[in-house]
């Protein structure tokens, strides 16, 4: 397969970086310092779970018609960008393409289905923990599986072939009955965990062995299991148990808004917490908590960024 990866971040550069050591075709849809970095350097990883990492330089361009139709893409952009790159995904889609949404939320293939068709898209949930810490370089400190499903009364004939084209990745791949389930599992931990380390400045660990933090992540866990239960998706309690002793053997991960807040870049403030709201909203749900955690995202995003630093101008010669 000839595979693109829109979104050269964390997640992008990971998935795409290991694909390309394991003999798959891909190319890379970047920007700024990180398309000269994967052009010139190519990626390195620097792994708690492989170790580090070296892929050497990349086949990587800012214009998508120099790539052309792909078999498959792989969006991996946050997904309140999703809207705006979809007329630079048109020269990538061909006939038989398939996009895959590695992006967080349970939305993100919304805009991917209203464009090109909903069955040409197969949602995807990443359990990885990289992030970007430099142009080509990538921390990865969880895990680094994939899953995929379809959307609902989807065709699933297609996924075992999308299954072994990102298993040369090396990293597990796996089929779930019940995609929009397995979405809104993952951002159970992400409605809570994420809005709470960005607005606190602490790890998800941290914030676990604080009684106080601890009691407010389980509140907005209990949202998330009633708003989903109101919609069909039925998450068991005893996941919010499995989550909070999973954060608690955890690495001191950083969650992507606390990374986001930290260096000026917007935060998927909506697809990992303004869903919890709205969806709460639509089906009768209170989510007092979840509305808190909205509001002081909402205001530290308003927070006015310092302007850059004015560049030195020679003063004029007189002569």
């Amino acid at each position: 397969m000839k595979i693109a990866v829109f979104g050269a971040g964390g997640v992008g550069a990971f998935f795409g970086g290991l694909l390309v050591r394991g003999g798959a075709d891909v190319h890379f849809v970047a920007r700024g310092a990180q398309l000269e970095a994967l052009r010139t350097k190519g990626i390195l990883i620097r792994s708690l779970r492989l170790g580090d990492v070296v892929i050497p330089a990349l086949h990587a361009e800012s214009d998508t018609t120099r790539i052309g139709p792909c078999d498959l893409v792989l969006v991996c952009v946050k997904a309140h960008q999703t809207a705006e790159i979809l007329d630079d995904l048109t020269a990538l889609v061909g006939e038989r393409t398939v996009l895959v949404t590695l992006q967080s939320g349970v939305e993100s293939d919304e805009p991917l289905a209203q464009r090109f068709g909903a069955a040409r898209v197969v949602p995807g949930v990443v359990y990885v923990g990289a992030t970007l810490d430099a142009p080509g370089v990538v921390t990865h400190v969880a895990a680094g599986t994939i899953a995929i499903g379809v959307r609902e009364h989807g065709d699933a004939s297609r996924l075992p072939e999308v299954a072994a084209a990102l298993g040369q990745s090396g990293q597990p791949v796996k089929l779930v009955d019940n995609i929009q389930a397995e979405r809104w599992l993952k951002l159970l931990w992400n409605a809570s965990f994420n809005p709470v380390s960005a607005i606190a400045q602490r790890t998800p660990r941290d914030l676990v062995s604080v009684p106080s933090t601890r009691q407010l992540i389980i509140d907005l866990m209990g949202e998330v299991v009633a708003v989903a239960a109101a919609q069909g998706i039925a998450i068991g309690v005893s996941a919010i148990d499995e989550q909070l002793a999973w954060t608690e053997r955890a690495p001191a991960i950083r969650t992507s808004m606390m990374v986001d807040r930290n260096r000026g870049r917007g935060m998927e403030i909506d697809a990992l917490v303004g869903v919890v709201v709205r969806k709460g909203g639509e089906c009768g749900i209170p989510t007092p908590f979840s509305q808190s955690m909205l509001a002081l995202l909402h205001a530290i995003a308003a927070e006015p960024r310092p302007d850059p630093a004015p560049q030195w101008v020679p003063p004029p010669v007189h002569g």
